[in-house]
């Protein structure tokens, strides 16, 4: 018994004795590399989007104005591209263009509906403040 005391006691008492790394290390050395990185990746985004000036933002030409399933794996879709609407059917493993049309065929698009999450949103901010004044 004594043994395994003594022998133990040369173990675990170094590991007491010195401090590990981990715990010399501030908060500051940890959080000032993390913080650096990310400014780094918002500077390269920043710098990717004044380079190419010339390219469009994804999906500002191309806009879906309704869509509706018409089974579990299958949806159409009327789509306005360059002020042509077109209707294609969309499933998982293609696109088929169904119909193209060269006037608009709906003259609202389907974001500004009633139903919209963020439209009924807005509509309850305004309600509240409404009531508070």
């Amino acid at each position: 018994m004594k043994a395994i005391m003594i022998l133990l006691s040369l173990v675990v008492l170094p590991a007491l004795a010195e401090p590990s790394p981990v715990t010399e290390m501030s908060a500051m050395q940890v959080i000032t590399p993390l913080l650096l990185v990310i400014a780094l990746i918002f500077l390269l985004a920043w710098l990717v989007k004044k380079v190419n000036p010339g390219q469009t933002a994804m999906g500002k030409d191309i806009m879906v104005i309704a869509s509706t399933p018409v089974s579990n794996q299958a949806r159409l879709c009327l789509v306005r591209v360059g002020g042509k609407d077109i209707l294609v059917g969309v499933t998982a493993q293609q696109v088929t263009r169904i119909e193209t049309f060269n006037e608009p065929v709906v003259d609202q698009p389907a974001n500004s509906s009633p139903h919209d999450l963020s439209q009924q949103f807005r509509k309850l901010m305004k309600r509240d403040k409404g009531e508070k004044s």
